[in-house]
């Protein structure tokens, strides 16, 4: 028996055992994981380690379940059927996690509602018409006007400057030193709801821009 094929049965042996245990568990095992990147994942936990999760995710709006491990660096916390909550982040300013935490929850709360609820609007338009514009600009040749040079690396780039030039309003930093208890969890879940709404503006102006660059790119040829 070669390497490949005993990696390969050591590995459908070691999912036949997972899926057994899975069994035993049945339903009871299924919790809800709340990732740090403001995702919810319904998971069937099948094995909670020291520094990683095991089990199946399901997939969005299909009853389809895939093997997936998480790294607990990953996941802030699980929430079971009865709604308990077991975290995973645990306070610990020597490995840099300095909140509390009440202060995590909120800041992944306002990462969550970010992800699932912000609207990109503005980054998008604004990212089309800087693709646009960069596109045409790129397919001046002097003396013929526009659509009469071939797009270039100025053209390949605009997507990627686009998340540079087109910004997010930057999060104001302030002093929590003289903020009440609730007024800090309130800023935590604002700092959160910025983060993720500044990685939402990032992807919405790349596309936009993408979208910009192919219509010119598609009028020029």
């Amino acid at each position: 028996m070669n390497i490949y094929k005993l990696y390969h049965s050591f590995f459908t042996c070691f999912l036949l055992s997972i899926i057994f245990v899975q069994g035993q568990n049945g339903q009871d095992s299924t919790v809800v994981l709340q990732l740090f990147s403001g995702d919810t994942v319904i998971y069937k936990l099948s094995q909670s380690k020291t520094d990683h999760l095991t089990g199946f995710k399901k997939k969005k709006n299909k009853d389809i379940w895939t093997f997936k491990i998480y790294p607990n660096n990953d996941v802030a916390y699980y929430t079971l059927k009865n709604q308990e909550k077991v975290w995973i982040y645990q306070t610990d300013p020597s490995q840099g996690n300095f909140l509390e935490i009440n202060q995590m929850e909120k800041f992944t709360s306002g990462k969550k509602n970010a992800k699932y609820y912000y609207k990109p609007l503005r980054h998008f338009v604004s990212g089309i018409v800087f693709g646009l514009g960069i596109g045409l600009i790129d397919t001046y040749k002097e003396g013929s006007g526009f659509f009469n040079a071939p797009n270039g690396t100025l053209s390949l780039a605009t997507p990627l400057l686009s998340t540079i030039l087109i910004r997010t309003k930057k999060h104001k930093v302030v002093s929590l030193s003289s903020m009440t208890e609730n007024e800090i969890l309130e800023s935590h879940y604002k700092k959160g709801y910025a983060s993720g709404k500044k990685i939402k503006n990032s992807i919405a102006s790349f596309s936009g821009s993408l979208i910009g660059i192919i219509a010119i790119f598609i009028f020029n040829n």
